[in-house]
């Protein structure tokens, strides 16, 4: 048997299921809560995931859904990463967690590296916006102190979008009050379900500039850990301006991918995106073999299809465009990488913008299309 592959991680959805309905859920499920997916008399996640930790070597998975804590596998699956001997990250909206599932929780150790959990907002009105209702503010709040109680390490996280960058600062303030040292500032891209609140909520530059520059103390004074691993395009923003917070780019086919594997058994380059590698619809299926897909040629020449508007910028192979999955979704053209992100073209087409402001003002969507061929601004952001 030969050497299995290194992977950085796989983050396992392992429900489609969710007691929140966030606005900016990357989940394309979403809308219905998995209810498209089906359910059959007994779930093969456990098979799945014994499949792939026979196949790759992992320093870590990351468990996620759906909201994972709203699955009773949740806890035999921690029990295969402890016989696996894998460290192990969480995402939760911290609304299912009482005491006892904090202290068993806990019980696993410093196995549990952290569990990520999620604020929109300094209060629930803010908050509410964006999960689906005001009632959930509260209970996040009751999962952030019951974690920390139990001694379970949490690490924040803060959606910013067109509605909530205004008051970043105030979000922070509510994380340290918390006792929360770490926050993710995941600027919204509009990937899965989320594609139909592109308009209303995905931020422009000038968004993301008034949220960092409120990080800014936070980081630099506040002994606060500030990252964000959705991509931010360099030409979209100066990242020397913005340091010490931390930004990151497309982890594919780079030695930090994450892979993903979705509720119905797919194999994903990332949770963004919507295709299985290699077209393999379960990862169960006779014949995929698991170790020849995360090493394919599709991921690990992933970068190599560079939007036309980024060839020759000197950041093209580490940025290549900002978020592909982003740019599939919004702007169609699966697989082929022909235009950037969203969050960057909506400062470059002329077509797209007037696209996004119009549905903002009438209250539309802002759908799948294909490209219009209209003006296009040549100056990139500066």
């Amino acid at each position: 048997m030969g050497t299995r592959p290194r992977v950085n991680s796989v983050a396992i959805e392992l429900t489609a299921h969710c007691n929140q309905k966030c606005d900016y859920c990357y989940n394309e499920w979403r809308d219905d809560n998995g209810a498209s997916l089906g359910r059959g008399a007994q779930s093969p996640l456990l098979l799945r995931v014994k499949k792939l930790f026979a196949a790759l070597e992992l320093d870590h998975v990351t468990l996620t859904g759906g909201e994972p804590f709203s699955s009773p596998e949740v806890w035999p699956l921690l029990d295969l990463c402890a016989a696996a001997d894998l460290g192990v990250h969480i995402i939760s909206n911290g609304g299912l967690v009482t005491d006892a599932v904090a202290a068993r929780l806990a019980a696993y150790g410093p196995r549990i590296r952290y569990v990520q959990i999620t604020l929109n907002g300094p209060d629930a009105a803010l908050h509410g916006e964006h999960v689906g209702g005001a009632e959930h503010f509260d209970k996040t709040l009751r999962g952030v102190a019951a974690f920390r109680a139990a001694g379970v390490m949490v690490v924040g996280c803060t959606v910013v979008t067109r509605q909530n960058a205004a008051a970043v600062g105030a979000t922070l303030e509510l994380w340290h009050g918390l006792g929360v040292r770490h926050v993710a500032l995941s600027r919204f891209s509009p990937a899965g379900y989320a594609r139909s609140h592109v308009a209303r909520l995905m931020p422009s530059r000038a968004d993301i500039v008034e949220a960092f520059t409120q990080a800014l103390p936070y980081a630099r004074e506040r002994d606060m850990r500030l990252t964000c691993t959705m991509p931010i395009p360099p030409c979209v923003l100066d990242w020397q301006e913005y340091a010490p917070i931390e930004l990151g780019v497309c982890a594919i086919a780079t030695p930090l991918q994450e892979f993903a594997l979705g509720p119905e058994g797919k194999l994903k380059n990332c949770t963004l995106h919507r295709t299985a590698i290699g077209g393999a619809r379960d990862i169960l299926d006779e014949g995929v073999d698991v170790a020849a897909l995360v090493t394919a040629p599709e991921v690990r020449q992933y970068h190599d299809r560079l939007p036309e508007f980024c060839q020759g910028c000197l950041h093209q192979k580490s940025c290549a465009g900002g978020c592909g999955a982003a740019a599939e979704w919004v702007l169609g053209l699966a697989g082929e990488r022909r235009l950037p992100d969203p969050f960057l073209w909506q400062h470059v087409d002329d077509d797209f913008e007037l696209e996004l402001a119009r549905a903002r003002e009438g209250g539309g969507a802002g759908a799948e299309r294909a490209p219009g061929a209209g003006r296009r601004r040549l100056e990139v952001i500066l």
